[in-house]
């Protein structure tokens, strides 16, 4: 089996490192590369050239999966995962939008979209031991409080639930774009290591995961 993910920014390809670690310690045949990008980007109107090599995830997914679809054809046990925040959108709308782009583009190859609910930290959320064993003084009542993939800007409530100051100060401390994502780095790292995945009772989450294994196991 082999999987090229596409990548919304670096802090997933950090966690996917951990997770396919996990996958390839039952499954050793199992191998993988990643594609991250600087950010999601937005659907292109007209497939330009200045639309479509911005680096940006949406931007550049047609250019990304006609390509995949002329190299992975002739090999079966290949798959290509798109793994992406759907942030503030209605997934379900979402999926059929990125669904559209493959139709439009007449993929054929294995293909599957995640998108995670509302963003890539709710998977970390969604395993609420490993958090804990990653952060011992996580704040508990918070980590409680929270509610699985709900829309209430999830990285910031890790950033409040882990950073032992708060989301107030840690604005103040991290105030750049970089600096917030070399924190969202770190935590996929650090949660990542201890993620149980049979256990992550995010729903997102879930459904990467059995897409996942079930190629594996096929």
């Amino acid at each position: 089996m082999f999987v090229y993910f596409l990548l919304e920014d670096m802090s997933s390809e950090v966690l996917i490192d951990s997770l396919m670690a996990k996958l390839q310690y039952k499954h050793l045949d199992v191998f993988y590369r990643c594609r991250s990008f600087k950010g999601l980007g937005g659907f292109t109107k007209q497939n330009t050239v200045k639309e479509t090599r911005t680096g940006k995830l949406l931007n550049d997914l047609s250019t990304y999966l006609r390509g995949f679809n002329k190299s992975l054809q002739y090999q079966p046990e290949a798959a290509v995962f798109v793994v992406l925040d759907n942030d503030d959108k209605d997934p379900v709308a979402f999926r059929a939008e990125l669904e559209q782009v493959a139709l439009n583009n007449d993929i054929t190859i294995d293909h599957v979209f995640c998108i995670a609910v509302e963003e890539m930290e709710a998977w970390l959320l969604g395993d609420r031991e490993a958090l804990l064993q990653a952060y011992p003084t996580a704040k508990a009542q918070k980590l409680k409080d929270y509610e699985q993939d709900s829309i209430c800007g999830t990285w910031e409530v890790l950033a409040d639930i882990v950073y032992p100051k708060g989301i107030k100060q840690f604005k103040k401390d991290f105030p750049t774009f970089m600096e917030v994502g070399q924190k969202k780095s770190e935590w996929a790292k650090q949660i990542g290591q201890y993620m149980d995945p049979e256990r992550n009772i995010s729903a997102s989450f879930q459904f990467f995961w059995k897409e996942l294994k079930k190629r594996a196991v096929s």
